[in-house]
């Protein structure tokens, strides 16, 4: 089989993958914000008349276009949205695949000339955490822009998720990847267990519910439990996204994904060999004019948010700084991890010799050169730096401003992202995503005037364009230094002055 046709076929393996992964995105974004079972009902159906979706017509973006964006049963309208969503999970893992494994723009990988399947034998634990990773953050974007609040149950699911996949995916080429020295490591792992041990305190309390919270008539709860899907009569129909059904954003996502399709395959065969980081323009491109098209969309949320901030600004500091208690297990722990490590004795020495020796079960190695403690102290370092960049700016902008200043659930958001691409990409995504933010603001004045920026979006595609543009990023000189003087800090936790040379 040619290396033309292999590509092909993973190409359209991957594309099918994001459209269904789009697909499935489309009922959580529907489901999870009006507090409806993912499993009740198990199939989709019309959030108007309540009718089963054939499965002819629940195929990604045919259905949709089978359809013409009407119901079959009642011909109530489908918001473009649900195809949108689709296309770009589409998109999103191409371009994925594109820079990992077609044109490798990232360092850390395989560089195996033998072609793209010898590149996924090596390294799909990687590729696919990413790709799991940025199906969660569309989903948890979806969300914040229509609610403001992102859900940590996506979160929580992609940190086990990147920690699973990090333990099997250690192979030596993976050394210029975001692998944590040694110091960092068990400071990390520590930390992480500190962390756990609070999360497990937390959530093992006791729920009591009060009595205002009882419902009097139980009529009233069957009533409501009896079709969660239908509206109430008279009312109108409850659709998951805003916007009005248009052609435009269909045309528009179906040029742009063939077009996309086009260049990867042109470019695999040899006849048009356009720059990899030109084909994610438009792509990119979109993806901004998408979160800006619906930050402009005036909802009830938007001042319910702002009130929210407003109503407890008088205990933002006391709050934040009750937050601060929540890491005193994670940072005693890691005191004490350090001052082991520091001290060059028989614990901090065993732990070397964990860390960078091949893990065999009689005599087999499961995985190749598999080293599982140094992938899980990959994924807490990633995880714990990221968190703690995303707790200091909340805590030290509430402290200043007076008023709750960077959500929590961003900061779950960030940590997640860490754990898998590493806390270099949540830094200069965090950079990339103070401007992003201020530019879509900017550009949305002229339709609502909101004090209230979802960042959750902001953030996602801000990780996105790190993720593609990493190696070209930390070219630029004031960048690789930045990261030369971070990474000193977090005890030359990354590959970037190895593999930049930058003394």
């Amino acid at each position: 089989m040619g290396p033309f046709i292999v590509t092909l076929w993973w190409i359209g393996f991957w594309g099918t993958i994001g459209l269904c992964f789009g697909s499935f995105l489309n009922v959580i974004i529907y489901r999870l914000p009006r507090d409806i079972a993912l499993s009740d009902p198990v199939w989709s159906a019309c959030p108007y008349c309540t009718a089963r979706i054939r499965w002819y017509d629940n195929l990604p973006l045919f259905g949709f276009l089978s359809l013409r964006g009407r119901c079959r049963d009642c011909f109530a309208p489908i918001s473009s949205r649900y195809f949108v969503v689709e296309a770009l999970m589409g998109m999103i893992v191409l371009l994925l695949l594109d820079a990992f494994f077609m044109q490798q723009t990232r360092v850390g990988l395989s560089d195996s000339p033998i072609g793209i399947n010898e590149h996924l034998s090596h390294d799909w634990p990687i590729f696919v955490a990413h790709v799991l990773l940025f199906s969660c953050l569309v989903g948890m974007s979806a969300i914040d822009l229509e609610h403001y609040w992102v859900d940590v149950r996506f979160t929580n699911w992609v940190t086990v998720v990147g920690f699973a996949l990090h333990m099997i995916w250690t192979p030596v080429h993976t050394t210029d990847w975001h692998r944590p020295s040694d110091t960092t490591a068990l400071i990390s792992l520590v930390a992480m267990g500190g962390v756990i041990l609070v999360w497990l305190m937390t959530t093992c309390q006791p729920n009591v519910d009060s009595e205002d919270d009882c419902i009097d008539d139980p009529e009233e709860e069957v009533e409501e439990a009896v079709s969660p899907l239908r509206p109430a009569p008279g009312a109108a129909p409850s659709y998951a996204f805003t916007l009005e059904p248009s052609r435009i954003p269909v045309v528009v996502m179906s040029g742009a994904l063939i077009l996309l399709v086009a260049l990867l395959l042109t470019n695999a065969a040899g006849l048009f060999n356009l720059s990899p980081h030109w084909r994610v323009i438009i792509p990119l491109g979109l993806l901004f004019a998408f979160i800006v098209r619906e930050g402009s969309i005036v909802r009830e949320s938007d001042q319910e948010i702002v009130d929210a901030i407003y109503e407890e600004r008088h205990g933002a500091r006391r709050m934040v700084l009750g937050e601060l208690l929540w890491f005193a297990p994670a940072i005693f722990f890691a005191f004490l991890a350090y001052t082991v490590m520091a001290g060059d004795g028989v614990v901090a020495t065993h732990f070397q010799d964990t860390m960078q020796n091949t893990t065999r079960y009689w005599g087999i190695t499961l995985f190749r050169q598999w080293s599982p403690m140094m992938g899980l102290a990959t994924a807490a370092s990633g995880f714990i730096i990221a968190g703690a960049i995303g707790w200091a700016v909340r805590i030290g902008f509430t402290l200043v401003l007076g008023k709750e200043a960077f959500g929590t659930g961003d900061i779950h958001l960030m940590a997640a992202t860490g754990c898998i691409a590493g806390w270099p990409v949540v830094l200069l995504g965090f950079i990339v995503t103070c401007g992003l933010a201020l530019v879509g603001w900017l550009m949305t004045l002229p339709f609502k005037r909101s004090r209230a920026i979802p960042l959750g979006p902001w953030l996602s595609l801000s990780f996105l364009i790190v993720v593609i543009y990493y190696d070209s990023m930390v070219q630029w000189p004031i960048i690789a230094r930045c990261l030369v003087a971070v990474d000193m800090l977090f005890f030359n936790n990354s590959q970037v002055v190895g593999v930049q040379g930058i003394s």
